[in-house]
């Protein structure tokens, strides 16, 4: 058997744990879960044909490597009994968390007994922030600290997967207002989740918001829009592909909310050559945008956006789930929520 196989988010992080004196093999998970269908009832090779569908529509990559890449890394995870040990490397990000929970998922359906017979021991390294701000010198000391893991921790990512991918939110919501001390930073993760439903005040996600009121005094480029809405998290998850995506679905839509100065609609580069522009155009509020972030509009009423959460599909202005963040509860709305 080999030493040890580290699983860890992506590639950043996949390349300190390399260069560490830790040893081992690595294998990055790279799938941006929060965002696009994660239905139930598909295995993993199911899955991640429709994730890999889903990344290369959003013009996060070519179909034909991703279904490759997805392939590869599926094939690694199920050698894992060749390795002493598994070592789950995942920071305390919505990001992060559930990578977790879909690979305490997969581990969690082998019996107790399997995994005694596979001579396999799982372990879990969850620092409090972000390994790619963590000296490549500094991860042995991670390392020794690794936390074994449990039959409690295996019941809670899958509990939490499943809830994840079903078509109604509210069970997921159930395992974040449960017990969730066997992963501690799960709870808060589904919480932010959560706050991407459309909000019962004006429709919007909080991603969707927070981009708003990033240009609601000013115009702004990307790059400032997207330091923005960083900065108004208290645990970063969210690349800069994804939120151009936001963008684009605001923008390149039946009535905008945000555009270039010039009027012109906002489509997110799939190309690297596309980038610069799209970085350096201001973008601002149109007159739609600054009604609905005053709440005197509301952006399902003109027809929002169609978005995947999970298992959840809201389908523009037919979508019934909505987050009050004041009672931090779901709410199925099928009329105007404010009437």
């Amino acid at each position: 058997m080999s030493p040890v196989l580290h699983i860890t988010n992506g590639d950043s992080a996949g390349g300190l744990i390399q260069e560490s004196d830790i040893g081992g093999d690595v294998l990055a998970w790279r799938d941006v879960l929060h965002e696009g269908p994660v239905p139930p009832d598909l295995d993993l090779d199911e899955l991640s044909a429709v994730r890999a569908s889903y990344l290369a529509t959003g013009g996060l990559g070519e179909l034909d490597n991703l279904r490759r890449e997805f392939s590869d890394r599926d094939n690694s995870v199920r050698r894992f009994a060749d390795y002493d040990e598994v070592v789950l490397w995942f920071e305390w990000d919505l990001y992060d968390q559930l990578q977790l929970i879909q690979l305490l998922d997969f581990f969690a359906g082998f019996s107790s007994d399997e995994l005694a017979e596979t001579g396999t021991s799982l372990s879990l390294v969850a620092p409090r922030g972000y390994l790619g701000n963590i000296p490549p010198e500094d991860f042995p000391v991670l390392m020794d600290g690794r936390e074994a893991i449990n039959a409690e921790m295996l019941s809670l990512g899958r509990a939490a997967w499943a809830a994840f991918r079903g078509p109604d939110p509210r069970p997921f919501h159930q395992v974040q207002k449960g017990d969730t001390s066997a992963l501690p930073f799960l709870g808060d993760a589904i919480l932010r989740q959560l706050e991407e439903f459309p909000s019962v005040e004006n429709g919007l996600s909080r991603s969707e918001r927070q981009i708003l009121e990033a240009v609601a005094q000013n115009p702004q480029n990307f790059s400032e829009i997207f330091r923005s809405a960083a900065n108004r998290e208290a645990r970063v998850f969210c690349g800069d592909s994804i939120l151009a995506g936001y963008i684009q679905r605001m923008s390149d839509c039946e009535t905008p909310l945000i555009t270039y100065q010039s009027g012109d609609r906002i489509v997110a580069p799939r190309f690297d050559g596309d980038t610069r522009a799209f970085r350096n155009a201001e973008m601002a509020l149109t007159d739609a945008g600054r009604q609905i972030l005053g709440c005197e509009m509301d952006w399902l009423a003109l027809g929002g956006s169609d978005r995947w959460l999970g298992g959840v599909h809201l389908q523009g202005a037919s979508a019934t789930w909505r987050w009050d963040s004041d009672s931090r509860a779901l709410r199925e709305v099928r009329t105007d929520p404010r009437n």
